[in-house]
């Protein structure tokens, strides 16, 4: 199974309207995984430690794998990759959010990742019913808000290809962009290590090349051992 889907979407998988964009390169902790995340406004890219044949592409609204196999790059849409792998290679834990009960600020204050945030009381209720609470620390930067979205929008697309519903998500999203808040950490499940409010790399968020029409032979292979990681 491509466990790398699944740290996207326990990075708070819902979708909020873009109104301040900006531009950033991101190192997030997510479970064992660590992301890099690169973005311009709407558009992202995130490379997943571990998974070196390649790498998560969000360009015009529109989600992409891209992958290397056989010395050339090769791009799939979201909706291919998920019928490739199957709607269980990228389901929700038990864990996840189904419903929003409350983000509520504590008095507490805490800097990560350079930026200084609030720490917020959170409860929900998870995909079993059973009600949950944490603390998260939220900051007000332009450069976190728009981590906080593409990670989102990345993560709702997956479901939504994938049949899964980003509801219970989308109500924490919306609460954040509500308030005028991006997620900095939260819990042990999600931390922003570092943040770099400077563009990405020029053409790293370009697609390598056109996305397929048929598949080649040698991409059931490739795909078999990123499940395995």
């Amino acid at each position: 199974m491509m466990r790398w889907f699944g740290w996207l979407l326990a990075a708070w998988g819902g979708i909020v309207p873009a109104c301040v964009l900006a531009a950033g390169v991101a190192t997030v902790q997510a479970g064992d995984r660590t992301l890099t995340v690169s973005f311009d406004g709407p558009d992202a890219r995130v490379d997943i430690s571990g998974v070196a044949q390649g790498y998560l592409l969000m360009r015009d609204g529109k989600l992409y794998s891209v992958m290397r196999a056989g010395g050339r790059p090769l791009v799939m849409d979201g909706d291919a990759v998920v019928r490739l792998l199957g709607g269980a290679a990228i389901q929700a834990g038990p864990d996840m959010i189904r419903s929003l009960t409350r983000i509520e600020p504590t008095g507490a204050r805490e800097t990560v990742a350079g930026r200084a945030g609030a720490v917020y009381a959170v409860s929900y209720r998870d995909e079993q019913g059973r009600n949950r609470s944490g603390q998260g620390v939220l900051g007000k930067q332009p450069e976190v808000r728009e981590l906080t979205r593409v990670l989102g929008r990345m993560a709702v697309l997956l479901r939504t290809a994938a049949g899964q519903s980003p509801d219970g998500a989308r109500q924490a999203l919306d609460a954040l962009e509500e308030k005028g808040l991006g997620l900095l950490a939260y819990e042990q499940q999600f931390r922003v290590e570092r943040l770099a409010a400077t563009p990405p790399v020029a053409g790293s968020l370009d697609l390598p090349a056109q996305p397929l029409q048929q598949l080649p032979p040698e991409l059931g292979q490739l795909l078999q051992g990123l499940r395995r990681q």
